[in-house]
């Protein structure tokens, strides 16, 4: 033991290299490549378990693709339970977003930015919370050359490991990286993107600030009924914009997707619109050669955006069996008119957007 010690402890005295880089790009390029460390440390996810219940079925054949009446709600479980919030952050910095993601190995993650902006660029300190398991595998720093820990911290009375030191290797692209176990089996991984806060004392305030537990049901500023029901929660993210997306997916036969997001309406015209939907602009796949987003239009796929409506931007995406249980309720225009838009006052948003 004493050994191990002497030699992180001469890991961590050991001197990186410093570099200068712009502040906003360090943390444009930070977040990209923060979240392909996470990936690759197979932490790129967000437990949901979120199971539908009571769907609602058009008589017809097992193999007939599920419909779902208008009429007709299906219920999911809370989408969103924050596990953890930040305690204390560098003056001017706030906590702007909050996300979870059930594609590999559970996480959420609460994210800080300066003001209230929480555009993706802005911000600049992440908190993920892992799902129940063993310290994941350390990413690769640039070039290929093996992560390893850099040093030893003790945040709350727990042992916590620098993946990045500030000014150590990788702190070129990530200025700053801490992760600890906060309880047994349980592990918090914290970011900093922002090169004028990624200061040791500075990070380890903030690790040593964060609160676990006693999370409540995020609100959501919008609700949709008549969604399909046996659809899983993949991703889920809620930000002060208001915005706020929601990435479902389905297990059954022929699979599929479906993408409802809301974010506050641009104030410049929109870049490419084909129709209107009750009186707003839009862009409606089905009506175009290509989408403006992906070049492509499958004919298993369509994407409905409408612009403008009640101060928001409406984003509408389906694939697969979703998109076919659709039609039998208007398809995505459909769903479109039954997605209340709550508007931008906290005390006027539900916690159960699904129905």
């Amino acid at each position: 033991m004493n050994d191990l010690k002497e030699r992180l402890e001469g890991i961590a005295a050991t001197p990186g290299p410093v570099t200068s880089v712009d502040a906003a790009a360090a943390i444009r390029r930070g977040r990209r490549i923060r979240r392909g460390r996470r990936a690759a440390a197979g932490t790129l996810a967000a437990g949901l378990g979120a199971a539908a219940v009571a769907v609602a079925v058009l008589p017809g054949s097992p193999d007939e693709p599920r419909r779902v009446r208008p009429a007709e709600q299906v219920r999911y479980p809370d989408l969103l339970v924050p596990p953890a919030s930040f305690g204390w952050l560098p003056p001017g910095y706030a906590q702007t977003k909050v996300s979870r993601d059930d594609q590999e190995r559970p996480s959420v993650t609460v994210s800080a930015s300066k003001g209230k902006g929480g555009d993706e660029p802005d911000t600049a300190v992440e908190l993920t919370v892992l799902g129940p398991g063993p310290e994941p595998p350390i990413a690769k720093l640039p070039g290929g050359k093996k992560g390893r820990w850099t040093g030893t911290e003790l945040i709350n009375g727990r042992v916590g490991h620098w993946t990045i030191q500030p000014g150590g290797p990788g702190s070129d692209q990530v200025p700053a990286e801490l992760r600890w176990e906060y309880q047994p089996h349980r592990w918090a991984l914290l970011s900093v993107l922002d090169r004028g806060i990624a200061k040791k004392e500075t990070v380890q305030r903030i690790a040593k600030g964060v609160r676990f537990g006693g999370g409540r049901a995020a609100a959501f500023p919008f609700r949709a009924t008549g969604v399909p029901g046996g659809l899983k929660a993949a991703q889920v993210s809620l930000g002060q914009g208001p915005d706020a997306e929601l990435w479902l997916t389905s297990s059954g036969q022929g699979g599929g997707e479906l993408l409802i997001e809301v974010t506050p309406a641009s104030r410049r015209t929109p870049a490419r619109t084909n129709t209107k939907v009750d009186g707003h602009p839009a862009f409606d796949s089905r009506l175009s050669r290509s989408d403006p987003k992906t070049g492509r239009n499958p004919a298993n796929a369509q994407r409905l955006v409408v612009y403008g409506s009640h101060g928001f931007d409406v984003t509408l995406e389906a694939t697969g069996g979703p998109l076919r249980s659709l039609q039998a309720a208007g398809g995505l225009t459909g769903l479109y008119r039954r997605v209340t838009l709550l508007g931008d006052d906290p005390a006027r948003w539900t916690t159960a957007p699904l129905g």
